[in-house]
């Protein structure tokens, strides 16, 4: 059986066919072109799907909070154009499908059981992915399940609030972990810290001077991962989740941040069991998110 998956992002469209075991068959990338109109965008979409050979069903993918009983995204801010669309329905259309045959889903989740699939958590039963990026999402997996939620919001790591005081966030509130940890928030400490070695907004030069010496670059990315950790040694206490999955543009980064995340969980959680908790780098990269949309048609 093939599965098709599509990952919708604001600036390129992640497409691809895999069996059921989740191996790649084929993928396919092309430009969002937002500025064309939700039209064109839910053309591209379907066309992908079609090129692919999605023959019965699809999986989606989107950023946002999703709408499940509507089939569509109620709000991103990175893809304003498509709020409100009826995605759901209208990609059934294009294709010929039952309007159910079209699984949409947030893209964080969709990574996280991706990662679960055939990943980093492959085996893992439960686990949390964390995506560390222009902000930091999450996607939860219980039981072998994606959890969303009764309002699909469960898992999001980057809104748990970790200074009350700390800087202000998009969200509205103020000390959320992706103020702290996410490659923007690194952006903006390195500048703080006056870290001249480390390029504007290089954040794998960051990371490879970390590696190289015990310098200011280290002592930053420890300071990152410990509030990190600290937000995950919430989860640890509420859940007691031992498998975290590092993803996102700086998750890369994982290796040289885990030090400073075991610190953060130390900080925050209690009980002897944090010589079990497993800290990850994703092994899927920018296919996480399709592979686990195309997972859902497998449902």
């Amino acid at each position: 059986m093939k599965l098709v998956g599509i990952d919708l992002g604001g600036t390129g469209i992640k497409a691809g066919a895999c069996d059921e075991t989740g191996r790649i068959l084929d993928s396919k990338s092309i430009p969002t072109g937002l500025g064309d109109g939700p039209e064109a965008v839910l053309d591209r979409m379907a066309q992908l799907a079609r090129d692919l050979g999605a023959d019965k069903r699809v999986g989606v993918g989107s950023p946002g909070l999703i709408d499940h009983a509507n089939g569509r995204v109620l709000e991103s801010p990175n893809l304003l154009t498509m709020q409100g669309v009826p995605m759901r329905r209208e990609i059934a259309r294009r294709l010929g499908f039952a309007e159910r045959d079209v699984i949409l889903e947030n893209d964080a989740n969709c990574a996280a059981f991706g990662e679960q699939w055939c990943g980093a958590g492959k085996g893992e039963s439960d686990m949390l992915l964390v995506t560390l990026g222009t902000g930091v999402g999450g996607g939860l997996v219980l039981a072998g399940k994606l959890y969303g939620g009764p309002g699909g919001m469960a898992g999001e790591i980057g809104h748990v609030c970790i200074d009350p005081d700390g800087p202000p966030c998009g969200c509205g509130r103020r000390g959320c972990v992706e103020q702290f940890a996410s490659a923007t928030a690194a952006i903006r400490r390195a500048k703080d810290k006056g870290l001249p070695r480390a390029k504007p907004g290089d954040l794998v030069q960051l990371s490879r001077l970390a590696r190289e010496a015990d310098g200011p670059e280290r002592a930053l990315l420890h300071d990152i991962g410990r509030d990190l950790g600290r937000g995950l040694g919430m989860v640890v206490c509420l859940l007691d989740l031992r498998t975290y999955v590092i993803g996102g543009g700086f998750g890369a980064a994982t290796d040289v941040l885990e030090a400073g995340i075991r610190v953060g969980l130390r900080d925050r959680s209690y009980g002897d069991r944090l010589q079990s908790v497993r800290i990850l780098p994703a092994q899927l990269g920018s296919d996480a998110g399709w592979i686990g949309a195309a997972r859902l048609a497998l449902s």
